[in-house]
């Protein structure tokens, strides 16, 4: 979600092609696409109701164009689908009760 929030917001304001925001600087539409990943990220969680702060980070790795190619992005998603896979795993096999879904209403 995060990184299609950040990617998405990137297509808003033109800034696909662009630098990152370390060789290019700070600039409206920089602001902006950084401001709307992270409501739209924000938004979503609330609707899932699933808090997950550091989504805010991965979101702004993309939106500040630190990861520019659909390749980047791809490994990325890759990583955090392993960690997660992972992490799950040893809890489990710890007796650590994780719920597939812990969303309550």
């Amino acid at each position: 979600m995060a990184i299609l929030a950040g990617a998405l917001s990137l297509a808003v304001f033109g800034l696909l092609d662009h630098q990152s925001i370390l060789a290019e600087g700070v600039t409206l539409a920089r602001t902006g696409a950084a401001a709307l990943s992270l409501a739209l990220t924000g938004a979503v969680l609330l609707l899932l109701r699933s808090s997950h702060p550091p989504t805010g980070a991965t979101t702004l790795i993309v939106s500040l164009g630190l990861l520019q190619t659909p390749r980047e992005m791809v490994m990325l998603m890759v990583g955090v689908v392993i960690l997660t896979v992972v992490g799950w795993a040893i809890n489990r096999a710890l007796g650590v009760p994780m719920p597939v879904w812990a969303a309550r209403g």
